[in-house]
């Protein structure tokens, strides 16, 4: 497997004035045949993370057709586990709504920030707004994932059961202002908002890599992938496989899309987020400075230049 870079979609610059800079994290949903919602996020003048969104054509999602006026979820109040901005994880629906997992930040004292994950629920499902479930967060540090926590990925369960989530956890303390060692674990629930860490190390680190984070996973004919963000001298984009029923992953990649000559992504591909329509498998991912220079598309294919297809629903 491999990808195909299309090209540059969205930097804050093409956006309304709150977005003062970023367009990172990108969550692609489908709204309809021929239109995608990716929900991103960007910064306000202090720094703080913000959701908003792009709507792009499926037939091209180079092409832009719609920029949100407004933020759909703000900061969360002072105090609260998200009150220093939001970082998404994925989107999910859920009969007529739109679940939004993301990480919420705060700022520390002997360590630049800590992180905890919580989850937001657009009522007409779209997006055009979403409301916290709780002010607090679905999951923060514990005895399982004991100094950090960051960007889930959430399957819903069948029936609203066994469901799954993938999310960063860093196993060593800090290191030059750094929380280091992220690896990605997991936690399970029964109805998306009670969740119970596993304690495992789904992916782990191997030789210069010192965090994997962002994880999202998709399934083609009966296999299971995921990708993530690796950060070692410069982000890239790995790729992994699920084996032995669902229970461990072997890392098929740890470049699938390094970075290329356009200056946009001259020093990092990161934060991979993957839809599909029709035959085609669109990659979503950030570029420079965490998606400072905003987000791109690419399309996932085989090793013989054939497009991914994906099995009719």
């Amino acid at each position: 497997m491999h990808a195909v870079r299309l090209g540059h979609v969205f930097s804050a610059e093409q956006g309304p004035s709150w977005m003062r800079s970023h367009a990172t994290y990108a969550a692609p949903v489908s709204l309809d045949k021929s239109r995608a919602r990716v929900f991103i996020v960007t910064r306000d003048d202090e720094n703080r993370g913000l959701v908003g969104w792009v709507d792009v054509a499926l037939d091209d999602p180079r092409r832009i057709l719609a920029v949100s006026d407004r933020p759909c979820l703000m900061p969360g109040a002072l105090g609260a586990f998200d009150d220093r901005g939001i970082s998404i994880g994925s989107a999910n629906r859920i009969g007529s709504e739109l679940w939004l997992y993301y990480m919420g930040w705060n700022t520390a004292v002997d360590v630049p920030f800590r992180n905890a994950i919580g989850l937001a629920i657009s009522k007409d499902g779209r997006g055009e707004s979403f409301e916290r479930i709780f002010q607090g967060p679905l999951l923060d540090r514990s005895r399982f994932d004991p100094f950090t926590i960051s960007y889930p990925f959430v399957i819903p369960g069948a029936g609203r059961k066994n469901w799954i989530m993938y999310y960063g956890s860093s196993r060593s303390g800090s290191n030059r202002g750094e929380t280091m060692d992220h690896v990605i674990t997991s936690a399970t629930s029964v109805d998306g908002i009670d969740w119970r860490p596993t304690g495992l190390e789904e992916i782990g680190l191997e030789e210069g890599e010192y965090g994997l984070s962002r994880p999202w996973v998709f399934c083609i004919s009966g296999r299971t992938f995921m990708l993530y963000s690796i950060r070692c001298e410069n982000y890239t984009i790995g790729l992994a496989e699920q084996r032995e029923s669902g229970r461990r992953w072997l890392r098929l990649s740890s470049n699938l899309l390094t970075g290329s000559a356009e200056a946009w992504e001259s020093e990092a591909t990161c934060y991979p987020a993957v839809l599909a329509w029709g035959d085609r498998l669109y990659l979503f991912y950030s570029g420079n400075g965490y998606g400072r220079t905003g987000f791109g598309v690419a399309v996932l294919k085989t090793d013989r230049n054939r497009p991914l297809r994906i099995p009719a629903s």
